[in-house]
């Protein structure tokens, strides 16, 4: 990969590979943006084909040495609550993963995020 190709899709092998590196400006939604719009990306120039997503952080450590509360976020809450499900399979810091159903190939056209507290009870 380039130097600041930090983001691309690869469709030539059996399964279309989507790679993101998140450096340390880039914050959760940013992050979340990218990588939503690298799967709808995949869908559009391989309709229906496996995708496997493969992401780096760079940076975004506590001062324990783990996972900042954005990345933590990133990995556990949205790619594996949410674009897990767009995907065969997960690669990223905190876990590998196979989706066990199917992939869902029926992605939305947009990623709305909303805080969690900006929802009324």
């Amino acid at each position: 990969m380039a130097k600041g190709d930090r983001s691309k899709v690869d469709t030539s092998g059996r399964m279309a590979a989507l790679y993101h590196v998140v450096y340390d400006h880039e914050g959760f939604e940013t992050s979340a943006q990218i990588l939503f719009k690298l799967v709808r990306r995949a869908q559009e120039l391989q309709p229906n084909r496996r995708r496997g997503l493969f992401l780096d952080i760079e940076g975004h450590r506590n001062s324990q040495g783990g996972f900042d509360a954005d990345m933590l976020e990133l990995q556990k809450v949205f790619l594996l609550g949410f674009l897990s499900r767009f995907l065969s399979e997960v690669h990223c810091p905190l876990f590998h993963a196979r989706n066990p159903d199917e992939q869902d190939n029926d992605i939305p056209e947009t990623l709305i995020i909303q805080d969690e507290s900006d929802k009324t009870p």
